[in-house]
């Protein structure tokens, strides 16, 4: 999947051991946001307990952005799991940490280190 856009998002979905991986790169902000969205629906109209977010390409996160992943987090906690972050540069970390999102969400370094977590 690809889009050229400026400031557009980049989302991908891979799937590990049975959990969504959602890479993200780019801008999630309010003109990415709905792209996102739609993007992800399909992986939220299936019960997945767990979602990982793939951050290490984002370079931006709006408010939108974060009510994007709200949705995905409500999601998976609606299925008695959690959603993770995974390789979080550190200004969207500071945001994510102002928004008191770090206490809904798993912050992982790497994806292995995510799936493990998952598991456990």
């Amino acid at each position: 999947m690809s889009n050229t856009a400026p400031g557009s998002v980049l989302s991908q979905v891979d799937c590990f051991r049975g959990i969504p991986v959602m890479v993200i790169t780019g801008r999630l902000d309010t003109i990415s946001a709905p792209l996102f969205d739609e993007k992800a629906s399909p992986v939220l109209a299936e019960a997945h307990g767990n979602i990982l977010l793939d951050f290490s390409g984002l370079t931006y996160l709006s408010s939108a952005g974060l009510r994007s992943i709200l949705r995905i987090i409500k999601h998976t906690a609606a299925c008695g799991g959690r959603t993770g972050i995974i390789a979080v540069p550190s200004h969207i970390l500071e945001l994510i940490e102002l928004s008191g999102f770090q206490s809904l969400l798993d912050i992982y370094a790497d994806r292995e280190t995510a799936l493990e977590g998952c598991a456990a």
